[in-house]
């Protein structure tokens, strides 16, 4: 691998494979909202790849100002938590191998995630990221920076590894990611897709390669 690089990866859907579970925590969590059932095709068609605000809003059939979609999220984001403590969800597969390469390499590395907080502190704790990330290099979704598709996450990683978009490797799952880490200068992007077998990312600007997970990789190929 060159040295000389850095590494930069999405959390949610490309470190970890959940979104199944984010999915199931709005399922859970709307019907007690609702006191209506959320059928798999109601799943399917109204939560999966909307964002927050769409998802209330069509089930509860009424507009939310920001401060109660805030509110409201942190409630799903604990059922969220409690099915992955539950079912015992592991990091992708290879990715802790990588991650090792990486640490013994010395490759500078970060996370640029819009998970929010308390999440990102149950990931910490939950996998011991603390073995291969520095917490304060790591971008979260808190606070009041634009979230992806915006390039303003990648820009803030960029700054915290001190290197410039020619010298960074992007690992990312979504569209919008891609588009982020892209619009932010970076055009060495690997798609991953184990969790969400999107096949279009590898035709977007900036992706050079896609792996189903971590065991694919050959870190000599950087």
């Amino acid at each position: 691998m060159n040295k000389d690089i850095g590494v930069i990866f999405d959390f949610n859907g490309t470190c970890l494979f959940d979104s199944k579970y984010h999915n199931k925590a709005w399922q859970i969590y709307i019907e007690e909202l609702s006191l209506k059932p959320v059928s798999d095709r109601d799943v399917s068609v109204w939560i999966v790849g909307k964002t927050p605000k769409e998802i209330l809003e069509h089930f509860l059939g009424y507009e939310l100002n920001d401060n109660m979609i805030t509110q409201f999220s942190e409630e799903k984001e604990r059922i969220y938590r409690s099915l992955i403590a539950k079912d015992n969800v592991l990091l992708a597969p290879g990715l802790e191998s990588f991650l090792n390469y990486l640490l013994l390499a010395q490759v500078p590395r970060t996370i640029c995630s819009t998970a929010d907080l308390s999440n990102m502190n149950m990931y910490f704790e939950r996998y011991d990221l603390g073995k291969w990330f520095r917490w304060e290099n790591v971008i979260n979704g808190s606070g009041n920076i634009p979230l992806k598709p915006h390039p303003d996450l990648y820009l803030s990683a960029m700054k915290k590894l001190d290197l410039p978009p020619d010298k960074i490797v992007v690992f990312e799952d979504s569209d919008s990611g891609v588009e982020a880490a892209y619009a932010a200068g970076i055009k060495h992007i690997i798609a991953v897709t184990g969790d969400s077998w999107n096949t279009r990312l590898i035709t977007k600007p900036g992706v050079y390669a896609s792996i189903k997970d971590f065991t694919e990789l050959n870190p000599e190929n950087f």
